[in-house]
């Protein structure tokens, strides 16, 4: 028993390519899979930031019952920072509403990939 132990332990066995190709595409679509998720959770980032972002100046216009010029200055900014290009602010009240009136802030843009968003928030003036 010494013996085969010994002798087989020593001797090599034929490889073959299909005994390894599994292995190598399985490594190229783990590959694949991980590239799209990052992919993916990078437009998610770009939403929820534009999200935050509107939210935060609906209740600046909440204050003064329309978008004053120089917040949407700094709105425009802060959206592309978020990662937004070909910024539209199309349909938002740039002029005051008047105490207790709806205000609307539209805001529609894109992505660097041409992903398109839009986020839409009102609220009521009380100034």
């Amino acid at each position: 028993m010494d013996l085969m132990w010994n002798k087989t332990a020593t001797e090599k066995n034929d490889g073959s390519v299909g005994d390894v190709m599994p292995m190598c595409i399985f490594v190229i679509c783990i590959a694949f899979v991980m590239i799209s998720f990052a992919d993916c959770v990078r437009l998610i980032n770009v939403k929820a930031s534009v999200s935050q972002v509107s939210r935060q100046y609906i209740l600046k216009m909440e204050t003064y019952g329309y978008l004053t010029e120089g917040d949407r200055d700094n709105l425009i900014d802060s959206l592309a920072e978020a990662g937004l290009t070909n910024i539209s602010l199309a349909g938002t009240d740039m002029s005051e509403v008047g105490y207790g009136n709806e205000i609307k802030l539209y805001i529609s843009g894109s992505t660097e990939e041409g992903y398109e968003i839009r986020e839409f928030r009102t609220s009521t003036a009380k100034y």
